[in-house]
């Protein structure tokens, strides 16, 4: 990945970890921007899953792994990021391995269950020079855009806490 400027000059080349609900909203942007990002490897221990993003993006069974540790024993040549979205206590480890390996991370939330984790993966970051992007999509999902819509309007009254 070549940046000038702080503009990504070259297309980012990612590996996919965990590829449930959220992965595949991320995955869909990938397939409508294949100019600017691509799938190089996915990571899922749901054959179903890691098959159907397989099949989706034409990725050999080299490229598909059942667990973070089989896919960093010999990372795909070329990737520059991972996209962690792992069920929500399994998110550490295979940031971490992405950070071990100089990838840049777009980490679901939570970051952590603890602080503790939360202050390693800071720490890794810092000292191997990659950027770990923490999600918050929910705000945009349509639950909750209305909710917000409502709030808004004044229709409730006055909101003091939630």
């Amino acid at each position: 990945m070549k940046i000038e400027n702080n503009i990504v000059r070259e297309p980012v080349s990612i590996v996919a970890i965990g590829a449930g609900n959220r992965m595949n909203t991320y995955l869909h942007y990938v397939q409508q921007h294949r100019s600017t990002v691509s799938l190089a490897a996915v990571v899922e221990p749901d054959d179903i899953r890691r098959d159907a993003v397989a099949q989706k993006f034409g990725l050999p069974a080299d490229r598909c792994f059942k667990s973070a540790d089989d896919y960093f024993r010999n990372p795909v040549s070329g990737v520059n990021a991972a996209f962690v979205c792992t069920p929500e206590d399994k998110h550490v480890k295979p940031t971490l391995q992405a950070i071990a390996v100089g990838y840049h991370v777009l980490l679901e939330k939570p970051i952590a269950q603890t602080v503790a984790e939360c202050e390693r993966i800071a720490d890794a970051a810092r000292r191997a020079g990659v950027v770990v992007g923490v999600c918050h999509v929910m705000r945009y999902h349509p639950y909750f855009m209305k909710i917000k819509e409502i709030v808004d309007s004044g229709e409730l009254g006055k909101i003091i806490s939630v």
